[in-house]
């Protein structure tokens, strides 16, 4: 029996892409799919620019709670045996699915490269080999001492996940696919990478990672939580000071990384973001 993938795409205010993400979906050579959009109390046309007659397609409507709960909301409607996230504003190349499923067999997370596209390119690659989670630790651990590299661990799209062991996203408005990630690979004996580019990741300058809320440093910087995530999984592989120098090395790149773009959103200067958030 031909295992069914559900695919969970949550959906903000992203009228203006979500019906190329959802047909490229639809148009995958893989047929065994649910799609479940997840309307996260979008105020422009998201619902109305879906695409609709295709009954291997569903829509939840729900009040604005933010990604990470609508994502948990797709993962409480799923059957498939497996998921897959793909964001509105992304879109699947069209053998993406079919070329994870192909290669799930043995293995815990099918993890497949993907494209960057919009505000800059660049490609994030790895080749194709099963590796397990002490191999993948070492992925992770060159991602912390060289934050610019080793990205293939970051988003949570472009994998393909186990129902059955996969977690809840926490309610982190930064990173929190980074945290989820992470706590699934907690649970994994074996991990297969393939080096085909599945997925296509539109950055935008308005994204999440480029809000600017003065009053919430904790919710703009919440990818210090989501480190807490890596750390635990890196414990069994590496002593305490290797972690701690790493995840130190990986905050200072981030804070730096994300003020910079809270400057160039905003327009401000660098003085004046800074009393901002520190009057």
């Amino acid at each position: 029996m031909v295992p069914t993938v559900s695919i969970i795409v949550p959906a903000y205010n992203a009228a203006q892409w979500i019906a190329q993400s959802i047909q490229s979906i639809l148009d995958q050579d893989y047929l065994d799919i649910e799609v479940i959009v997840v309307n996260d109390g979008s105020t422009d046309n998201s619902s109305g620019a879906i695409p609709r007659g295709d009954d291997r397609l569903f829509i939840s409507h729900h009040l604005h709670r933010g990604v990470s709960a609508a994502r948990n909301t797709g993962l409480d409607l799923a059957t498939g045996e497996f998921v897959m996230f793909v964001d509105a504003d992304d879109y699947l190349e069209s053998h993406a699915i079919g070329a994870m499923v192909k290669v799930i067999d043995g293995v815990d997370l099918v993890v497949g490269s993907f494209r960057k596209f919009g505000t800059f390119e660049m490609t994030v690659e790895h080749s194709s080999e099963t590796l397990d989670v002490k191999e993948v630790a070492q992925i992770a651990m060159s991602n912390l001492r060289e934050p610019r590299h080793y990205q293939i661990l970051s988003g949570c799209w472009a994998k393909l996940f186990r129902r059955a062991l996969i977690g809840r996203f926490p309610d982190l408005s930064t990173a929190e696919d980074m945290a989820l990630n992470f706590d699934y690979l907690m649970r994994c004996k074996k991990v297969r990478f393939i080096s085909d580019i599945v997925y296509h990741n539109r950055k935008r300058a308005e994204s999440l990672t480029t809000t600017f809320d003065g009053g919430n440093k904790s919710g703009l910087f919440g990818f210090l939580e989501a480190l807490k995530y890596v750390e635990r999984f890196l414990q069994p592989f590496y002593s305490k000071e290797q972690i701690d120098s790493a995840i130190d090395n990986s905050k200072l790149y981030h804070a730096i990384l994300y003020f910079m773009r809270i400057c160039d959103h905003t327009g401000e200067p660098m003085n004046d973001v800074f009393k901002r958030l520190y009057p």
